[in-house]
């Protein structure tokens, strides 16, 4: 099988007890997301993934009426990767309708176009793809669909492919939304419980990864752990 993996949110509003929605992670958890990245850099292993990019009127936030204190706004230290959670070569693809354009490689030639052919060459050539979001699920983003779909297809089709998803967060929120969203499209899903890191909340029982493990497994997703995955066990 030809692995996906998906890195979801660690950016340092979320890992990083100075961010400004700081969810705290069990021990281990933060050095398996980087050992995750590290073996998919590694190994040429396709790396996409999300970041949460806010603007300053976004529902979610307290004072719009939301449920979680201002985070991850777009050009603040909030929003940054975590140290160790970004491949040598990256690049962010925006909330755009219709196609995307990229700058010029040569000067005087121009924009291009960021197209799926090119999202496909990129993810197959080590580069980090992240999805910018203002909501849970990175299908929010208008590209992510069509862009993962034609790299599903690059790569064999559907019965050939695996995704494996980790980073923030379990408990029924943004890591949870990326995995059920793949699956709602047909692919085969891990989620590396080990790699994340839950919001507790009262919906959940105060469990969130015991409630992610249960509503994942539900819908098809299969819980691993990192050294499942990176194969040292």
């Amino acid at each position: 099988m030809q692995i996906i993996r998906i890195d979801v949110d660690t950016q340092n509003g979320f890992c990083t007890k100075d961010g400004h929605l700081y969810v705290p992670a069990k021990d281990g958890v933060i050095d398996n997301i980087r050992a995750l990245i590290g073996d998919a850099v590694q190994n040429r292993i396709p790396l996409l993934g999300s970041v949460d990019s806010h603007s300053y009127d976004a529902w979610e936030f307290i004072e719009n009426g939301g449920p979680f204190p201002a985070h991850c706004v777009k050009g603040t230290p909030d929003w940054l990767k975590l140290d160790g959670t970004l491949p040598p070569r990256f690049r962010f693809l925006p909330m755009s309708e219709g196609a995307m354009c990229i700058g010029e490689a040569v000067a005087g030639e121009g924009n291009r176009v960021f197209d799926q052919e090119r999202f496909c060459q990129e993810a197959r050539t080590g580069i980090g793809l992240y999805f910018e979001k203002e909501v849970y699920s990175a299908f929010a983003n208008p590209n992510a669909t069509p862009l993962i779909e034609g790299l599903v297809k690059d790569l064999g089709g559907v019965e050939a492919v695996v995704f494996q998803v980790f980073g923030y967060c379990t408990g029924g929120f943004c890591v949870d939304a990326f995995a059920l969203g793949l699956r709602d499209r047909g692919y085969a899903v891990q989620v590396v419980l080990d790699a994340t890191a839950a919001i507790d909340t009262p919906d959940n029982q105060m469990a969130g990864l015991a409630h992610s493990r249960t509503t994942l497994e539900a819908a098809g997703v299969q819980i691993v752990t990192t050294a499942h995955t990176l194969g040292t066990v």
